[in-house]
């Protein structure tokens, strides 16, 4: 009984939805009369749809707890559609929000990752830097030694021996 109530009301809705997409401008008073009677007979028909499902669940107490507790996430709601099959706005719409929302993830990601490779770059131009500076002072604290070596390893030139004996 609910879901043949719903069922109605959603066409009711639906029909709703079809006249204020399709409302034209009204080039006279009667056009616009008219239009607007139409609309505001499809909104008590969708009222009256409204009230008939309440009674639906006024009736039934259990269904009406089970219905509270029920997690159905909205976006699934927004993706139905009462004939049975997807609403084709709806579910283009979803999934778009959702390319849109991987997207910026994606884009996160990589300005994160760029970020990492230029720490990762500095770092290591950094340790080059250290590795080169290092390099070159024990290349001279080498050569400093080996000049230090090489005056050690120099000898006084032998002493002249005297004749004069």
């Amino acid at each position: 009984a609910l879901q043949d109530s719903l069922h109605v009301l959603l066409n009711r809705l639906s029909s709703s939805v079809d006249l204020v997409k399709n409302w034209r401008e009204a080039t006279q008073n009667d056009d616009h009369v008219k239009s607007t009677s139409r609309l505001i007979d499809s909104i008590r028909v969708v009222l009256k749809a409204i009230e008939r499902c309440e009674s639906v669940l006024k009736e039934n107490s259990t269904l009406r707890s089970r219905l509270n507790t029920c997690q159905v996430p909205v976006d699934l709601l927004d993706l139905l559609d009462h004939g049975g099959g997807l609403n084709p706005e709806c579910f283009a719409r979803g999934l778009l929000e959702e390319a849109v929302g991987q997207l910026e993830g994606l884009k996160r990601r990589k300005s994160a990752l760029e970020r990492l490779g230029a720490a990762v770059n500095a770092g290591l131009q950094r340790k080059q830097q250290q590795q080169q500076k290092s390099a070159k002072e024990s290349s001279a604290s080498r050569k400093r030694q080996e000049r230090d070596d090489d005056e050690d390893d120099v000898k006084p030139p032998p002493a002249k021996k005297n004749r004069d004996v």
